[in-house]
C-alpha cells in the first residue's frame, strides 16, 4: 500500500480466477451490485473507452441518475481505468467543469487466484474544501475491496432487530441526538446526526473514538453511515417502523463482511455490537436509565 498527497493505492488477494475478477470489474451489472453496499446501484453503459456511465441509485426509496464515471482504459484481464469527479457535484453543476480522479484496477495471478489493485490519483487538483476526499476514498476503497470479495466468495450481513414500545419520533431522537445518545451508547458525540454530517464518537471507558460520515438522515424512519469500527470500512443501517400500539421496531444492518474467517468474527462482534446498542437504546427511551452515567457503588 503506498499512499502520497495526489494518489491512494489498496490491494487484495482473492481466491478467484483473473477471469472472475474480471468480470466483477467490468461488468455494469456485477459492478454495481458490489459497488453499491447494498444500495440498488444500475449503471447504464458498456465500459468501453470513452464511454460515459451513468448511474441510477435508489437510497431510502429516492432514485436519483447521475454521471458515474467515463471509462478512459479497458485492457481485458488487466486493467480497468476510468475518472470520476470523486465528490457530490451540486444539483444543477455540469461535472465537466470540476477536477476528476483516476482509478485503476489492475489485475494479476497469484499462486492462490489474483490480486487485484486499486489506485485512485489527482487529489491535488482538487479544491482546498474537497481535499479530505483524499482520506475519505482512501477508507472507501478499503471497503470496496471486502464488498468484492464478498460479491466473488459470498458474503454475510449484520442484522439485528428491537421493538421499543415509544413512539417512532422518540426513538429517532434518542438516537441522532447528541445529547441523548451519550446516555446510553457513546461517551461523545460530536455533533446531531444530519445528512452530510461528519462526526467523532467517543467511549472514553474504552479509550476508542471513531470518525462516523453520515450519508442519509430522513427522520423518522432512516439513517445510514459509513465508520471503520468494525476494523475495515462498512455501512451502517438503522431503519424504524411503527409496530402498532404506538411502538416502534428498529432493524439495524451493518455490511459488507466477505466470507472469510477473520470476516466472520468481525461480523459476530458487530452482531453483539448492536445489540448491546438495541438493548441500550430500548432500556433508555423506555425506562430512562442512564447507562453512560456515573456508577453508583
Amino acid at each position: 500500500m503506498t499512499d502520497t498527497d495526489d494518489r491512494i493505492e489498496r490491494t487484495i488477494d482473492l481466491r478467484a480466477s483473473r477471469a472472475r475478477v474480471w468480470r466483477a470489474i467490468s461488468t455494469p451489472g456485477e459492478f454495481g451490485a458490489w459497488f453499491g453496499l447494498g444500495d440498488d446501484l444500475v449503471l447504464d453503459g458498456a465500459f468501453v473507452p470513452g464511454a460515459r456511465i451513468d448511474g441510477v441509485w435508489t437510497i431510502a426509496g429516492k432514485t436519483v441518475r447521475e454521471l458515474f464515471c467515463t471509462i478512459e482504459e479497458v485492457v481485458p484481464e488487466q486493467l480497468l481505468a476510468f475518472r470520476w469527479v470523486p465528490y457530490e457535484v451540486p444539483a444543477g453543476d455540469d461535472p465537466a467543469q470540476h477536477p476528476t480522479t483516476r482509478i485503476e484496477m489492475r489485475l494479476e495471478e497469484t499462486p492462490g487466484g489474483t490480486r487485484l489493485t486499486i489506485s485512485e490519483a489527482g487529489f491535488a487538483r482538487l479544491p482546498p474544501d474537497k481535499q479530505y476526499k483524499r482520506g475519505e476514498n482512501a477508507q472507501g476503497w478499503t471497503g470496496q475491496l471486502q464488498a468484492i470479495a464478498g460479491h466473488l466468495l459470498g458474503r454475510i450481513t449484520v442484522s439485528v432487530e428491537q421493538r421499543i414500545a415509544r413512539p417512532i419520533a422518540e426513538v429517532y431522537e434518542a438516537i441522532v441526538d447528541p445529547a441523548q445518545l451519550a446516555r446510553y451508547f457513546v461517551s461523545r458525540s460530536s455533533g446531531r446526526m444530519v445528512a452530510g454530517a461528519r462526526l467523532v464518537w467517543a467511549w472514553s471507558d474504552a479509550g476508542a473514538q471513531h470518525d462516523v460520515a453520515v450519508h442519509v438522515a430522513e427522520a423518522p424512519r432512516h439513517l445510514m453511515f459509513s465508520w471503520t469500527a468494525a476494523g475495515h470500512p462498512t455501512k451502517v443501517i438503522l431503519e424504524l417502523v411503527p409496530d402498532g400500539d404506538g411502538a416502534t421496531k428498529l432493524v439495524a444492518g451493518e455490511a459488507p463482511f466477505p466470507l472469510t474467517e477473520e470476516a466472520a468474527a468481525r461480523a459476530v462482534r458487530q452482531t453483539q455490537g448492536w445489540t448491546h446498542f438495541a438493548c441500550c437504546l430500548k432500556a433508555f427511551v423506555e425506562h430512562g436509565l442512564d447507562l453512560r452515567g456515573p456508577r453508583v457503588a
